[in-house]
């Protein structure tokens, strides 16, 4: 009986040795892990800031030629909205147009 309390209790501290040793081993993964992918964050930052450094440094030229092109602009696109809601023709060309009804009429 004694010996069977013996080595009921050797296995107990075997197998709870060996769920430390588990344990221990599990840590050390999570340490080492972490440490991967710290690093690796690390290099990513680097490549990106490398990234964008190249980008503002990239320099446009623009050609300074002293040809102009004349465009046709409609005049309602460069107004506000407002603006194009209330539009009020100017008195002259309420006038000009008055007359030509007139004249159109008669």
């Amino acid at each position: 009986m004694k010996t069977m309390i013996i080595l009921a209790a050797v296995l107990m501290t075997m197998t709870s040795q060996a769920k430390v040793a588990d344990f221990n081993t599990l840590i050390v993964e999570n340490n080492q892990a972490q440490a991967d992918l710290h690093t690796n964050l690390k290099e990513n930052l680097e490549i990106a800031r490398m990234a964008v450094q190249k980008e503002s440094q990239q320099k446009y030229i623009i050609d300074s030629t002293q040809e102009t092109f004349n465009v046709r602009t409609n005049k309602s696109m460069l107004k506000f909205a407002k603006e194009k809601k209330q539009y009020r023709a100017s008195q002259e060309s309420q006038q000009k147009r008055l007359a030509e009804e007139i004249s159109d009429a008669q």
